[in-house]
């Protein structure tokens, strides 16, 4: 449970960053694509939208952009000890980061609008993560 609410320590800051600002106008962020999905941990979907995002952030501001990737690697040091739940969380960070590149956003308000996006989508699974395991 500790490693759960460290994992929430680091990953919800990031989000935040790219939830609108108030007065902003908001979307709910349903859960869609490949982190739908009933037998998913709500950690390998949350991989998935990290992956989302590293693929947006590389677009949109090149290679160097590794700040959710480093995320990921955090993520994957807190909660992937055994091999086979981090080969899970490694393949949904891949599959959501070739997801978003199949997507082609334009960098720009589209982009900042997708980031928004997919950062309520996070806040969304971080806060279930929380619910579930850290009360």
């Amino acid at each position: 449970m500790i490693a759960r609410i460290a994992l929430l320590a680091l990953v919800v800051p990031a989000l935040t960053a790219f939830a609108p600002k108030p007065g902003m106008l908001a979307t709910q962020a349903p859960v869609t694509g490949s982190a739908q999905s009933d037998a998913t941990y709500p950690l390998e979907q949350l991989a998935g939208v990290l992956g989302e995002l590293h693929a947006l952030a590389f677009l949109c501001q090149g290679s160097g952009a590794q700040a959710w990737r480093r995320r990921m690697e955090e993520m994957l040091s807190v909660e992937a000890p055994d091999d086979a739940r981090r080969q899970r969380m490694i393949t949904r960070f891949n599959d959501g980061f070739r997801q978003h590149q199949q997507r082609r956003t334009r960098c720009g308000a589209e982009s900042e609008m997708e980031a928004q996006r997919l950062a309520l989508q996070g806040q969304a699974l971080s806060e279930t993560l929380r619910r579930n395991y850290a009360d």
